[in-house]
């Protein structure tokens, strides 16, 4: 199989990409502590002072692993604005995609980047990013008539950041609070309901309708 080929097969870039891909692979499935440096020279065949010839440290092979992580996302986001037919349709499709992301990651990953704090910074800065890219779109929404004109989308993305976060809490195994006994699929429609129906005209909740009936948030 492609992934047991040596090191002397693959160029350093391709024992580089091996490298991440089963890292990224391994600390979504098993949160980061778990997988050591140790496991991934197992599985792939090679040893451990080839990991460390390509990675400082285990924080560099994390730091690695996000980097694909975020490009695979921004690919997949890219993919799905160009399919999508209006702005709308692009701010539903972001949303399902974060409740996905909810349930395909161990949480114990995303309460172990907390331990990471250069990692956590970086994260922060992206988010921002995200966070103008989203209210550029909600303006494009209102622009083309999916959103009331009367709508604040600046505490519209307060609120969803607050209740968000409460949702990725109540999903943390070890803690419980009055959301954990829904699943991430219930939680994404209502929040859908209350906030994205809400903010649309009559226009853009017929278009929610249909999306919420067609897709898995249901």
């Amino acid at each position: 199989m492609e992934q047991t080929r040596t090191k002397e097969e693959h160029t350093k870039e391709e024992v580089h990409m091996l490298i991440t891909e089963k890292a990224l692979e391994l600390f979504t499935q098993k949160g980061i502590k778990d997988v050591k440096m140790d496991d991934i020279a197992s599985i792939l065949s090679m040893s451990k002072r080839t990991i460390y010839e390509q990675f400082a440290d285990k924080e560099q092979l994390l730091l690695e692993a996000l980097k694909l992580h975020n490009k695979r996302m921004r690919d997949k986001t890219r993919e799905k604005i160009r399919e999508a037919k209006h702005v709308l349709d692009i701010v539903l499709t972001m949303y399902t995609m974060y409740f996905e992301s909810i349930k395909s990651v161990n949480i114990k990953f995303f309460k172990e980047l907390e331990r990471y704090p250069n990692i956590c910074k970086r994260n922060t800065e992206r988010d921002q990013k995200n966070d103008k890219k989203f209210l550029a779109w909600m303006e494009m929404g209102r622009r083309q008539g999916f959103f009331r004109e009367d709508a604040n989308f600046e505490i519209l993305l307060y609120i969803l950041r607050r209740d968000l976060q409460a949702i990725f809490t109540a999903n943390m195994k070890d803690e419980k609070n009055e959301l954990s006994k829904y699943t991430p699929d219930e939680l994404g429609r209502t929040l859908i309901l209350f906030y994205l129906r809400g903010i649309s005209t009559p226009r853009g909740q017929e278009i929610i309708e249909d999306y919420m009936k067609n897709n898995k948030i249901s």
